[in-house]
């Protein structure tokens, strides 16, 4: 090939230069489609347009899975809106701390694969039939320091010292936890828990849990 390219006076660049400048040149002759060879993968000689049709079937193999895949998501997502919806509606019927807590725990576990949750607060002590949990702020701020000071969404398996301050002895191995704020200072967490520990990783999109910590926050004005 080398031998015949110089006998022609050109090389395998000027070839490939000329068809990048002219990319219609096949349509304009297409019986070499079905001239030139190239060697397959399973060392069989197919034509270039075999060749080209095979590549363009997997090209759109790829293409195909990938929306299969963005098809998922979205439809995920979806379902995911239409139940915070629904949960964030739940929750503006709500008078009392007591009632968000419980609306929170049973719209959680019952709708979102969450197997505990916790309303934490700095501020308020709570007493006998309260189901908000009290923590002392320097504690909380000792294991959850990004999310009190930054407001920062966090997700995973945490320090076992950190699980059991907020879940006590449950069998709990990984958390997704949310800044409850007011006038954007923090003051305690919205913490979902799971027994999985890979149910809640640290790459897990907290977009929903922080727009839900936000609806709670902005409630919090009525009490």
């Amino acid at each position: 090939m080398t031998k015949l390219f110089k006998q022609l006076g050109s090389t395998e660049a000027d070839v490939v230069r000329y068809l990048k400048q002219h990319p219609s040149f096949f349509e304009d002759h297409p019986n070499l489609l079905k001239t030139l060879h190239i060697r397959h993968d399973s060392g069989q000689a197919v034509s270039l347009m075999e060749r080209q049709n095979s590549m363009l079937r997997t090209e759109n193999s790829g293409v195909i899975e990938r929306l299969t895949q963005f098809i998922s998501v979205a439809q995920r997502n979806d379902h995911l809106f239409l139940n915070l919806q629904s949960l964030v509606l739940e929750l503006i019927k709500c008078r009392t701390l007591n009632d968000i807590s419980r609306t929170l725990t049973q719209g959680l576990t019952t709708r979102f694969e969450v197997d505990e949750v916790q309303l934490v607060f700095t501020h308020l002590p709570n007493g006998d039939g309260d189901l908000w949990l009290y923590c002392d702020p320097a504690m909380l701020q000792l294991h959850f320091p990004a999310t009190l000071e930054h407001l920062k969404n966090q997700c995973g398996e945490f320090e076992p010292a950190a699980r059991q301050m907020l879940f006590g002895e449950s069998d709990i191995h990984s958390m997704a936890i949310a800044a409850v704020s007011l006038n954007s200072q923090g003051i305690g967490l919205l913490a979902l828990g799971s027994r999985d520990p890979l149910h809640f990783r640290s790459s897990t999109d907290t977009l929903f849990l922080g727009y839900l910590a936000k609806v709670v926050s902005q409630l919090l004005v009525r009490f």
